[in-house]
């Protein structure tokens, strides 16, 4: 299979939107955004999960099998065959939930007249991760292809004359941007004991959206509305 790109002449359309949205990539939601105006959108990546799991798990399996026989013979190489055709198939399911969740993404940033797009680093996460976790941590990241989601979201905004940068997003969402505490939440509901209440995901959009506005992370109001999409 080859793939190319090239330039199709088009000029990118002029957007006359005023909103800024923070984006926070991530791997049960694979895109939470928040915009200036608190409207919020979480787009789930379960799908994508369970593809890398069931990819994972019958990787196992055949190299458990292929562990057994000798290296060339012609059982391995039916082995091998098939670990090449399951790495393909997989490949192409996650570039579809891929292609589409950026396109709802997308979408939305029109219907919300966002002119400008504004997502969270995971490098500096790494950086800040302890050594003794950081093969777990890294781990989950090379599942969450940020890369190809960033890839694809940055033509696909382009196309609608929308900008988009990166910041870094440490403490994003574990700080209270009305206390400024800091911790952890595995719920989905992020909670502080000042009474701060937010959706996990959306927490981490507000936070990057914050510091990309200000430079800190500051409380942006309550949110007026989230919307909730999945990808079938």
């Amino acid at each position: 299979m080859v793939s190319m790109s090239y330039d199709d002449g088009k000029a990118a359309a002029v957007n006359e939107g005023r909103e800024v949205a923070g984006v926070d990539l991530g791997e049960i939601h694979s895109i939470a955004a928040t915009t200036t105006a608190n409207q919020s959108i979480v787009i789930t990546g379960r799908k994508a999960r369970s593809i890398h799991r069931l990819r994972n798990k019958k990787l196992a399996e055949l190299q458990k099998l292929m562990s057994k026989c000798k290296k060339g013979s012609r059982q391995w190489k039916k082995y091998k065959r098939a670990k090449t055709y399951i790495l393909g198939k997989s490949e192409r399911q996650l570039q579809d939930v891929i292609h589409k969740t950026t396109k709802q993404f997308v979408q939305w940033c029109v219907e919300s007249d966002v002119k400008e797009v504004v997502i969270g680093e995971v490098e500096g996460v790494q950086r800040h991760t302890k050594k003794t976790k950081r093969k777990i941590v890294s781990q989950k990241l090379s599942n969450w292809s940020f890369g190809k989601i960033r890839k694809q979201l940055a033509y696909k905004l382009e196309e609608h004359g929308t900008s988009i940068k990166a910041i870094d997003e440490s403490y994003t969402s574990q700080q209270c941007p009305y206390c400024g505490r800091r911790k952890k939440s595995s719920a989905r509901i992020y909670s502080c004991s000042c009474g701060y209440r937010e959706h996990r995901d959306v927490h981490g959009s507000k936070g990057i959206l914050s510091k990309y506005l200000h430079g800190e992370i500051r409380y942006l109001g309550k949110t007026q509305t989230i919307k909730y999409l999945r990808i079938a």
